[in-house]
């Protein structure tokens, strides 16, 4: 089950035996109806909200207006939060399809006292208003962009869950440590980092660290890195020029 908001809820409840994947549903949670789609054919799940019916014609017109009247309402928020100089910027935000509840997901860099904000808010909705604080990588998630690779970005497209992502992972696949190319638009190390790595570990696996003193025939230094398309090592003489080893050599005693 999907839930059709700006911040996608993915999970598994109890539907009924006619639900049939594709499908659009209205689901009530608690005070409030949204918008879900089924996923998967109906099978064993914990009990999330309540599946009232098909969506209608009717319901489909109201998510769509929830979703322009949705992003009024962030630019609202947003001014309201700059007129208390509040440090905080919103990134989404979702309605319920009744107009009762409101969910604003902002980016801050710290924690904010927002209670005066949410006050206003709930005054000028008249309805319940829900802030949420959301990190970068979040962020990023949520709106969207074009990374270095001139593709969308992985986490707006396929990526359901992040992996921590390390500095190592780059110094394995000898990457260039410039803080630009490692990072993505949210500022944060980049999540493909990690799409590659078990691979790279993996074909390295035996050889000596970067940074380990060789000595070969004619050759002394010290490995500043790999090749693994060419299986070579790249290796630094003391008066700095540089050489390659076939990983074979490498890996005899």
């Amino acid at each position: 089950m999907k839930k059709m908001v700006s911040w996608p809820e993915f999970y598994r409840t109890v539907a009924p035996e006619e639900a049939a994947q594709g499908e659009v549903w209205v689901e009530k949670e608690g005070k409030n109806c949204w918008l879900v789609q089924i996923l998967r054919e109906a099978g064993e799940g914990e009990p999330h909200g309540r599946l009232l019916r098909r969506a209608s014609d009717a319901d489909l017109r109201a998510h769509r207006i929830s979703l322009q009247v949705a992003e009024d309402r962030r630019r609202q928020a947003q001014r309201e939060a700059r007129a208390l100089k509040l440090p905080m910027r919103f990134v989404a935000a979702e309605q319920s399809l009744k107009g009762n509840f409101v969910r604003l997901f902002f980016v801050a860099p710290q924690r904010v006292d927002f209670r005066e904000l949410v006050r206003r808010l709930s005054q000028a909705f008249q309805a319940r208003v829900e802030l949420r604080q959301i990190g970068p990588r979040d962020a990023a998630k949520l709106v969207g962009g074009i990374g270095v690779c001139g593709r969308v970005l992985c986490c707006h497209t396929f990526l359901k869950d992040f992996q921590p992502i390390s500095v190592r992972m780059a110094t394995e696949q000898s990457l260039t440590m410039a803080p630009q190319r490692l990072t993505g638009l949210c500022g944060r190390l980049r999540c493909c980092l990690a799409f590659e790595h078990a691979q790279y570990r993996s074909l390295l696996e035996g050889l000596p660290k970067v940074g380990t003193k060789v000595h070969r025939g004619e050759l002394e230094g010290r490995i500043v890195g790999y090749n693994i398309f060419r299986e070579v090592a790249l290796v630094e003489r003391p008066d700095g020029t540089r050489a390659e080893i076939p990983w074979e050599e490498l890996k005899k005693a």
